[in-house]
């Protein structure tokens, strides 16, 4: 790996810039030589400065000090996606087999991520591992969780739903909106975390209906509509649709939630859309039980 210095003077050559260019106006001229040498250390307010000036962000600058190769934590992260959405799972049973015992803490984490996924994809029966006991802890002390922790907060809710406890689950849902709401603002949503807040509702509100906390699942129409709606990609606000669908259904007026459905049913078809299309098709016998019992007990 190259030094901080070593790498900022290869991205400076790479562009063309001259010493005075890239660092004139932050460091001496004498001091950006001696940080190009490795001599110099730099405070972190004058090398963000920096990267503005070569329009590189962190994730780039890493990248290129390790001789522009990902870290094994990003491409085991990579592999994963990738084999999740292909519905790859002797490929990700591997990789959670490989990994599972690493020592490097992001390695370890991602195939305890990958187990959660395997089994959720196979049903209900299952126990949750030391591992995924570890990690759902983790996530329950933190009082808002990183980008990395959103992006996983699926896999802690998969594994909050077999804790039965709906208090948890509850908090866990806030703690999740609370945490978008530090990386989003009206202007920008830098890092994409309202999609990855929709794939987290998507699967809350559906624990939320199965475990019969339907007050809960009521108001939740209500955060829903107040989110950023305006920076989801199409597959994310495809899930707003679905939820809306199943709300109606369940709370609201059920030709509505008829239209909805309808109109997801026209759409091009992938392997996401078709899961959700299922969510659909095996929801909406469950909320015509749940009102005709409503409709009785009145």
């Amino acid at each position: 790996m190259l030094t901080l210095g070593a790498t900022l003077r290869q991205l400076r050559l790479t562009q063309r810039l001259t010493q005075d260019q890239l660092y004139g106006g932050i460091v001496s001229r004498s001091f950006a030589g001696r940080l190009e040498r490795g001599d110099h250390e730099i405070t972190t307010d004058k090398f963000f400065l920096i990267l503005d000036r070569l329009n590189v962000g962190a994730d780039e600058f890493r990248y290129v000090q390790q001789g522009y190769q990902p870290t094994d934590a990003a491409i085991l992260e990579s592999q994963a996606e990738l084999a999740y959405d292909q519905q790859n799972f002797p490929w990700l049973r591997h990789l959670e087999q490989r990994y599972r015992d690493s020592q490097n803490p992001r390695q370890h984490q991602l195939a305890v991520v990958a187990d959660v996924l395997i089994k959720t994809f196979g049903g209900t029966g299952w126990t949750p591992t030391p591992g995924m006991d570890r990690l759902y802890d983790q996530f329950n002390r933190c009082q808002t969780w990183n980008l990395n922790q959103i992006k996983l907060g699926t896999a802690w809710l998969a594994i909050a739903a077999l804790k039965r406890d709906p208090q948890l689950v509850l908090a866990g849902i806030d703690k999740m909106h609370a945490s978008c709401d530090r990386y989003v603002s009206p202007k920008a949503d830098p890092f994409q975390v309202m999609n990855q807040r929709m794939a987290f509702d998507m699967l809350a509100l559906q624990v939320l209906l199965i475990t019969h906390q339907y007050p809960a699942a009521k108001v939740f129409r209500g955060p829903l509509l107040a989110t950023h709606r305006e920076f989801l990609n199409t597959d994310g606000e495809i899930q707003v649709q679905v939820m809306l669908c199943l709300w109606a259904w369940y709370f609201g007026d059920p030709q509505d939630g008829d239209h909805l459905a309808a109109n997801l049913r026209t759409m091009p078809i992938t392997r996401g859309r078709a899961n959700l299309l299922a969510i659909l098709t095996s929801y909406h016998p469950r909320a015509n039980a749940y009102r005709a019992k409503r409709e009785a007990n009145q």
